[in-house]
């Protein structure tokens, strides 16, 4: 038999609010301070392409290991491909394959933080900055691209339509990022 604390009573009457009654300022507002805000869809969306970098970052991870390294597919693992060259050549053949690896690394770890450090609710007007600032760039990079090496482009097997995809990323990067970077305390503010 239950006591009177495991009794069911109507909303009200004991303390409860009925969730139906609350208002979206309310889950705020009771949270205080120091709680969580409404706007994590907001923040959900602005760390979105940062999560892309980190994927392609660790695709192009497990792409060097398996092309590179093992040679799968028609390629040769690399200390085949190196066989029989000389000293100098061996030498930047190792280094250029380091150097693709330790880029993928880089671009994932990068990707990885800029994720988790985003998504925060704390993370901050310079870092909103540095963000439109490097979508910035990509996207000036991302123009430059297309409009000098139009038949390069082509040769990798990249369409227009995937173009115009990373642009849009980069222009959706840019806007949420401009978002966030609005909604962020000013440094006067803080107190």
């Amino acid at each position: 038999m239950p006591d009177d604390g495991q009794k069911h009573r109507p909303w009200g009457e004991d303390g409860r609010t009925d969730p139906d009654s609350l208002r979206p300022g309310d889950e705020e507002a009771a949270a205080g301070p120091g709680g969580a805000s409404v706007d994590i869809v907001l923040r959900a969306l602005s760390v979105l392409p940062f999560l892309l970098v980190a994927a392609i970052g660790l695709i192009a991870i497990v792409s060097w290991v398996l092309i590179i390294v093992l040679g799968a597919g028609s390629a040769e693992p690399i200390w085949d491909a190196v066989a029989g060259m000389s000293g100098g050549e061996l030498v930047w053949q190792l280094l250029l394959a380091v150097l693709i690896g330790a880029a993928a690394v880089l671009v994932t770890v990068l990707g990885s933080w800029a994720t988790a450090y985003g998504f925060r609710e704390d993370s901050g007007r310079p870092f909103w900055i540095m963000t439109q600032g490097v979508w910035g760039l990509v996207a000036v990079g991302l123009v430059y691209v297309e409009r000098t090496w139009d038949t390069s482009l082509r040769d990798l097997g990249l369409s227009g339509l995937e173009w115009w995809f990373g642009l849009g990323v980069v222009a959706f990067a840019m806007i949420l990022a401009g978002v966030r970077l609005r909604r962020a305390p000013r440094y006067d503010e803080d107190d």
